[in-house]
């Protein structure tokens, strides 16, 4: 299973198990009748569960997130050094012939008008 995927269900795991936590009426925990979880286990052990799974879920996902991010360095340094050689390959002289063409342009002396001036 690919980690981005992984990231997807933790993300949708993270969001129920917080709307679950409240006590409010306006939360998930509101439905399924007058107990919602507290029918099955009582209150303080229902909120134990839930915050400990929300902290594991917490930790997967940053971990997730971290290697995610060093692979996706990791994937454009490479994309970039593989441009870069095809660059290279596809204008081999274009390096080394524009600072040639840029020395020949350039005056190295001053030089005298080509327009003659009335005296």
């Amino acid at each position: 299973m690919s980690l981005l995927v992984v990231q997807i269900i933790v993300a949708a795991l993270l969001i129920i198990l917080i709307l679950l936590q409240k006590s409010n009426s306006d939360s998930l925990s509101g439905i399924g009748g007058s107990g919602g979880l507290k029918s099955l286990v009582s209150s303080k052990a229902s909120s134990n569960i839930l915050s400990r799974i929300t902290m594991i879920l917490i930790a997967i996902f940053m971990l997730n997130c971290l290697v995610l991010a060093i692979l996706s360095r990791h994937a454009s340094e490479a994309l970039k050094s593989e441009l870069q050689k095809i660059e290279q390959q596809q204008n081999p002289t274009s390096d080394s012939a524009a600072p040639a063409s840029n020395a020949a342009t350039t005056p190295t002396s001053p030089q005298q008008p080509s327009v003659p001036s009335v005296e």
